[in-house]
């Protein structure tokens, strides 16, 4: 199967048919929030989709980046379809049925967003034996965007980031939720474009990479003349938070969304000023987030870079590396010292970590050994509320690392060797 030939997604969906999606092992009972949590690691979110939020396909490292994106985007539909609709398919035969339902509903989906696409469509295919899974087909890849110039990676993302939106009002779109969809897409876009000019102005310095992916946003935001207008003369002229109405972010996820692109705006140079960090702060309160809330969001952007290193190849650089890690062992900390007493608590009552670190005190741990305290340590991490919703960077976090991060008291000295 591959994402790049004609007739890939019926065969694609055939094959996931027989493996049910899996949302038990999650201890999230809101909706939005495990839709974000079960997005966020794909990248998806920070238009860098790198991976698929639950099956790999076996043939997935051969497709390209584009092939990927289409799959990554298309398993978000099935998430966010799942979750939205309060529906969970207890045998094979409603497996089946939901994934083809679902991936039959992608081509109407944006037929609904588009009306005016949409109908030149079915005046072109009047004679056509054009099908449901052709149609999805062509609509995912027409909404894909690749840049392949590198060095204007970051505008590229922010096209790209849209593709989220599309998956969240897919699920609302499926449950039959509100619609006038396309409305509150246009509305939340016009938004976002005023958020990212906020962010870009922080610090009384616009960056080339800023007016890039500003312009990039803009241009594949799909507004009409005057919308545009508006947007441009925000940026160009400059414009405050206490000049924009945030209300057309009415749901968590939303709001998150908004808080974390203008994040990536800011963070564009992979550093964050204190003047940038006094924007943030205002724009998370605005939204109704804590400054804990606000540290979660830059550690999961972080976190995520770290994790998909290899593949995020505009970041490939000592430098970037360097400040990026320092910077996700600091905000960690910062959170763990908050809650220092549960982890403390916890450690103490996770027996086999607890017996392994108690026998560190006489003998030398084997490799094997030292291995499981690592991935018990960041599970005890995982105990944190705010770290329930985001993806730790667990490869980034070795032994060493963790014993920085988690309280020193929990540990004896000897171990610290």
């Amino acid at each position: 199967m591959n994402p790049s030939a004609r007739g890939w997604l019926e065969r694609y969906i055939s094959y996931r048919s027989d493996y049910p999606i899996d949302i038990s092992n999650h201890r999230i009972e809101d909706k939005d929030a495990l839709l974000y949590r079960i997005i966020q690691p794909t990248g998806l979110i920070y238009g860098h989709p790198v991976h698929s939020p639950d099956l790999r396909h076996p043939k997935e490292q051969r497709w390209n980046s584009l092939g990927r994106m289409k799959v990554v985007l298309l398993e978000s539909f099935f998430h966010s379809a799942l979750l939205k609709n309060n529906y969970q398919p207890s045998s094979q035969d409603e497996w089946k049925d939901f994934y083809f339902e679902t991936g039959q509903s992608i081509g109407p989906f944006y037929d609904h967003l588009n009306p005016v696409a949409a109908k030149k469509r079915f005046s072109f295919f009047s004679k056509s034996k054009s099908n449901e899974f052709s149609h999805a087909e062509q609509s995912l890849r027409k909404n894909l965007f690749l840049q392949s110039r590198w060095d204007y990676f970051w505008a590229s993302l922010f096209h790209n980031s849209l593709l989220f939106l599309d998956a969240y009002y897919f699920g609302e779109w499926r449950a039959g939720k509100f619609s006038n969809i396309k409305w509150h897409k246009d509305a939340m876009k016009m938004m976002l474009l005023k958020v990212l000019a906020a962010a870009a102005h922080a610090n009384h310095i616009i960056e080339r990479e800023e007016r890039n992916m500003f312009y990039s946003f803009l241009n594949s935001a799909d507004l009409t003349s005057g919308h545009q207008q508006v947007a441009k003369d925000a940026f160009n002229d400059g414009i405050t938070l206490d000049e924009i109405d945030l209300r057309q972010a009415d749901t968590w996820i939303l709001r998150r969304y908004v808080l974390e692109l203008a994040i990536l705006m800011i963070w564009s140079d992979k550093v964050v000023t204190e003047e940038e960090r006094g924007f943030l702060s205002k724009l998370a309160k605005r939204l109704g987030f804590s400054e804990t809330e606000l540290d979660v969001s830059l550690i999961a952007i972080e976190s995520f870079v770290l994790e998909n290193w290899k593949d995020v190849y505009f970041l490939q650089s000592k430098h970037s590396f360097k400040v990026i890690s320092e910077t996700v062992v600091d905000r960690i900390s910062f959170v763990v010292k908050k809650n220092k007493d549960s982890l403390l608590q916890e450690i103490r009552e996770s027996k086999e970590l607890f017996e392994l670190v108690e026998r560190s005190k006489k003998e030398s741990l084997t490799e094997e050994e030292k291995e499981k305290v690592r991935i018990q340590m960041i599970d005890v991490l995982k105990t944190i509320p705010a770290f329930v919703i985001i993806a730790l960077p667990g490869t980034f976090l070795t032994l060493p690392i963790l014993l920085k991060i988690l309280p020193k008291e929990a540990f004896p000295t000897s171990f610290q060797d």
